[in-house]
């Protein structure tokens, strides 16, 4: 007598298999993506924040949000270290489940004089001579949802990042930087 398995008790083995995989792998690369943001903003945020809090102290203490690092765009070149991008590089983007929104409407009603960058990190940032901005923290790489990848921000007279300029920043940051939250 030979010992073995059928053939139907190895397929039946490899569809119990299947199906487990096929429950589980949209969630793990659910979860992957969720901690690829997370980082992608955490690195964002800091990089953003020490090069306002630099420009602050060149600055000698004077408002951040009224000098002249910020209006004259020497914040992205010179603190960032920015590389120029034209606006029309900028991705659009969805909010609240309605497609096509330009970033110029998150920036304000005095957004006719701002510049844009990409950062080190392949973060792309948007900054009015206000202070005020957009960063998305994966650039041209999707889901361009705004509050998921894509945050407006404003300075604080410090120059660092007001989180209670955008509440989904704010959210994000207060729940330990779950994005989902």
């Amino acid at each position: 007598m030979r010992k073995g398995f059928t053939l139907a008790e190895v397929l039946i083995t490899l569809g119990v298999i299947g199906i487990v995989a096929a429950l589980t792998i949209p969630s793990m690369s659910a979860n992957y993506q969720k901690r690829v943001l997370t980082t992608q903003l955490q690195k964002a945020y800091a990089e953003v924040s020490q090069a306002g809090a630099a420009a602050f102290t060149e600055d000698m203490g004077s408002d951040f949000r009224k000098s002249n690092t910020i209006r004259n765009r020497k914040f992205l070149g010179q603190f960032l270290k920015t590389t120029s991008i034209d606006v029309g590089r900028f991705p659009r983007y969805q909010n609240n489940g309605r497609d096509n929104y330009d970033i110029s409407l998150y920036l304000g009603p005095n957004s006719r004089s701002y510049a844009c960058g990409k950062m080190q990190t392949g973060a792309y940032i948007c900054v009015t001579e206000q202070g005020v901005g957009v960063l998305d923290v994966n650039g041209e790489k999707g889901p361009n949802v705004m509050g998921r990848d894509a945050f407006t921000i404003g300075f604080a007279s410090d120059g660092t990042l007001n989180a209670d300029y955008d509440a989904n920043l704010k959210n994000i940051i207060e729940n330990d930087w779950d994005i989902d939250r």
